[in-house]
């Protein structure tokens, strides 16, 4: 039998993983349990984690939430930039709505309503959201968004699956109407582009 030394972490690498975990444990908690039940105490158990390895990572449970805000629109932009560039308005919507629709969704979700409540809370999430609103503004395609039509659309498309997505959240699942409406977004979508010549 040969004996295979264990790989050593260096202290950052060990660090970043802690970080990570509660990190995740947190995002877990807010889409199962929402805002108000994920607690500094329910993220360190969820992790297997010291409340002093929490208090070392973050000054408090903003700045976590702060952190796993700013992940999840990490896994977004790096979704939207593997997936290149929406080539038709009916792309842009059917990419929001996959995004919109996936149960980790409900981070970002949970967040705009916390900011909103709280004030404190804003004002450390508040640079993480306004960050994010440049990734989905209608300024981000000028070329597809070309008229003051299709850009109202966008946005009337963008907010319709915003409002699907807190159905989702609120139901735990997908609603009964979803396909009705993303049918209809989808189809309006496509004159849209026919008539910019997408």
């Amino acid at each position: 039998m040969c004996y295979v030394p264990a790989v050593q972490r260096t202290q950052a690498e060990r660090r970043e993983a802690t970080r990570a975990a509660l990190i995740d444990a947190a995002a877990d908690l807010l889409v199962e349990r929402g805002w108000a039940q994920a607690t500094s105490v329910a993220v360190c158990a969820r992790a297997g984690l010291t409340r002093g390895a929490f208090v070392h990572h973050f000054d408090g449970l903003p700045d976590l939430f702060a952190a796993v805000l700013a992940a999840r629109y990490a896994d977004i932009v790096e979704r939207v930039e593997a997936d290149g560039e929406a080539t038709s308005i009916e792309e842009m919507v059917a990419r929001t709505w996959e995004i919109n629709r996936e149960p980790s969704f409900k981070v970002v979700l949970e967040a705009w309503l916390a900011c909103a409540n709280d004030p404190e809370l804003g004002r450390t999430l508040g640079p993480v959201v306004a960050a994010f609103a440049t990734l989905v503004g209608v300024d981000r395609w000028p070329e597809l968004l070309a008229d003051d039509e299709a850009r109202t659309f966008y946005l009337t498309a963008r907010e319709s699956l915003l409002g699907l997505a807190w159905g989702r959240a609120i139901n735990r699942g997908p609603l009964a109407h979803e396909s009705l409406v993303l049918d209809q977004l989808l189809t309006t979508a496509r004159a849209h582009d026919a008539r910019l010549g997408h």
